[in-house]
């Protein structure tokens, strides 16, 4: 069962019309087109999103990440996105922890997953965790890579196989996620549709098996399937100037084709 969650945000709050002016001066486009962007930010319904980087809503002269020139050059490449990373991804990750676990444990963490898509090296988070937390050595690590936004729930199935199996289960999950690191300049649809929704931050869950006498939310079951279709329409993959998103408009609808079927079949695996 689950019994306790804590989730963290990097320092700068930016606000979304701060971010549109960053995407405005970058891009450079015509006026058309420009109004276009405009409207997409006001009806997108985010107000703020928070970032390791302060660039997004501070003047040229005060960027520390990108370099101080309109069109971005030198570009960021691939190197220096990951050292931000690796530098920021597990403080926050360890915030996240400590909020999730607050008192909840007398008895030591067993297991430990880290979850993350947007940035990868070895050793990676899940060392930097065990290491910042001194957790045991001997702790059981593992880490769920580049599966986007079904990352965590992959992890707790791992969590769950680990508590249906290991007697007095404790596993620690921390999902940590530093999108605003992987912003590419040309204003092509995906670019601005993924600079538009994503944002920075951390959540982890804390999940024992049924020994643990405390209250919690107790998983049940699963359910996943594939639909191939789709898969050219949301993708993730690395470049030389960072990680590049493919986010097509048709995602919605062919979200909207299959979801009846697959709610149908996860609830009637749970009788529900």
């Amino acid at each position: 069962k689950i019994i306790s969650i804590g989730t963290a945000v990097p320092q700068y709050r930016h606000e979304q019309a701060d971010i549109m002016k960053f995407m405005q001066q970058v891009y450079a486009l015509p006026e058309t087109e420009n109004r276009k962007l405009r409207f997409l930010y006001n009806h997108g319904g985010i107000d703020i999103r928070y970032s390791v980087i302060g660039d997004y809503s501070r003047p040229m002269t005060d960027w520390k990440f990108y370099p101080q020139t309109e069109n971005l050059e030198p570009f960021p490449d691939l190197e220096q996105r990951m050292t931000w990373f690796n530098k920021h991804a597990p403080l926050l990750s360890v915030e996240a922890i400590r909020k999730c676990l607050d008192h909840k444990l007398r008895e030591p963490v067993t297991q430990l997953i880290t979850v993350s898509c947007t940035g990868m090296s070895a050793p990676g988070l899940d060392l930097q965790v065990m290491e910042l937390l001194d957790l045991p050595r001997n702790i059981f690590r593992t880490s769920v890579n580049f599966m986007g936004c079904y990352a965590a729930i992959h992890a707790m199935k791992l969590a769950d196989a680990i508590c249906n199996s290991v007697k007095n289960a404790r596993v620690l999950i921390v999902c940590t996620e530093l999108y605003t690191l992987h912003f590419q300049r040309e204003p092509t649809f995906d670019n601005i549709a993924s600079g538009l929704l994503f944002a920075d931050g951390a959540a982890a869950m804390l999940i024992t098996s049924e020994d643990f006498a405390g209250k919690g939310l107790r998983i049940d079951n699963f359910h996943s399937e594939v639909i191939p279709k789709g898969k050219k329409d949301m993708s993730w993959e690395l470049s030389s100037t960072g990680f590049l998103m493919t986010l097509s408009g048709y995602v919605p609808d062919l979200i909207g084709e299959d979801i009846n079927g697959l709610v149908e079949t996860t609830i009637s695996k749970s009788g529900i």
